[in-house]
């Protein structure tokens, strides 16, 4: 299947995004199903944002634009034409892709650290302990929330939304009627590790949310198991009696299949079956970590992007290496 023509093939049906941006990707997500086109927006340390269109047979680099600070997070509106940014100066900003103009619709006192439509309001998660919900066709705040802690990850899905905090807290909300609290526990595992990322998904009639955190395991949370979590090892590996531990920097559901997606420090993505009790597919070792990962809202592909993560320190930071963002289809029986 040769789905992109003509762009660079890194390894077997991987394909490279052109003109990608000059720092480590910090966000990434596809438009989603219900968009007018296919495209993939990317975020990046160097304050751009930036889209692709995905056609049948080329990468298309459409537009660009530059914030005032680090995009920490992204989301699509329904139609496709617009996206939003969560940073970190703490603004929430609308662009308009038709007439690539930026709007401020939002500020946090601190850096914005998620942002998720939930049309017509946005809802978006801050590192000054608020989860706070807009309206921007008016850009006015319509309701806010305290966390106990800084905001390290959320998400959205349905009617439910889940945050993780820095003082490893998981706080789960219904929509429905609210914002309304549902649930507080904590994250967990080790107390020494942190949470990286959260996925909520629907398995059968229970809603969970897993849990991505750097000490190379994910944990499945739900209300109905506030205390009993299930440990998932994921990016570990014994090298001559020795357990190398890389960070889980993102957890991906695919909203179609339900087969679940992990990257991580150790430049290594993984597919799951929908309970994360077994590996379909595992990549071969990238030269960089991968820092963000998205799924198409059509579940068709997979997007992974390679850049420093600063997990080894400073001193392995090298600017000469630049990072890539590939797609591949999101298949569980092509060698990766």
């Amino acid at each position: 299947m040769n789905q992109f023509g003509q762009p660079k093939q890194t390894q077997q049906q991987d394909y490279e995004l052109p003109n990608p941006p000059n720092d480590t990707i910090s966000a990434l997500e596809f438009s989603p199903r219900s968009s007018s086109w296919n495209a993939i927006c990317a975020g990046s340390w160097d304050n751009t944002v930036r889209i692709w269109e995905v056609q049948a047979d080329r990468l298309v680099p459409k537009v660009m634009n530059s914030l005032e600070g680090t995009p920490f997070d992204l989301t699509w509106n329904d139609s496709g034409n617009k996206v939003y940014l969560s940073d970190s100066s703490g603004q929430v900003t609308e662009w308009d892709l038709e007439s690539n103009q930026l709007r401020k619709v939002g500020l946090h006192a601190r850096a914005a650290r998620t942002c998720h439509w939930v049309g017509p309001y946005l809802a978006t998660t801050s590192w000054d302990k608020s989860i706070r919900f807009w309206d921007p066709r008016a850009a006015i705040e319509l309701t806010r929330m305290e966390l106990p802690d800084r905001s390290y990850a959320a998400d959205v899905l349905n009617d439910v939304a889940v945050v993780a905090c820095g003082d490893r807290s998981i706080l789960a909300y219904t929509l429905r009627g609210g914002p309304v609290e549902q649930g507080r526990m904590k994250s967990p595992g080790e107390s020494n590790t942190q949470v990286r990322s959260v996925a909520l998904h629907q398995n059968r009639d229970l809603t969970s949310w897993l849990i991505a955190k750097t000490n190379g395991m994910v944990f499945d949370q739900s209300m109905a198991h506030r205390t009993v979590s299930f440990p998932i090892r994921c990016h570990r590996r014994e090298n001559s009696g020795i357990l190398d531990v890389y960070a889980v920097n993102e957890v991906k559901v695919n909203m179609v299949t339900q087969h679940i997606a992990t990257v991580g420090s150790d430049g290594v993505f993984c597919f799951w079956d929908s309970q994360m009790r077994s590996k379909l597919l595992e990549s071969k070792v990238h030269p960089q970590p991968i820092t963000k990962c998205a799924i198409s809202g059509d579940g068709k592909l997979f997007a992974y992007a390679l850049g420093y993560d600063w997990s080894k320190g400073h001193e392995y930071s090298d600017s000469s290496i630049k990072p890539h963002i590939f797609l591949r289809p999101f298949e569980t029986n092509v060698a990766a």
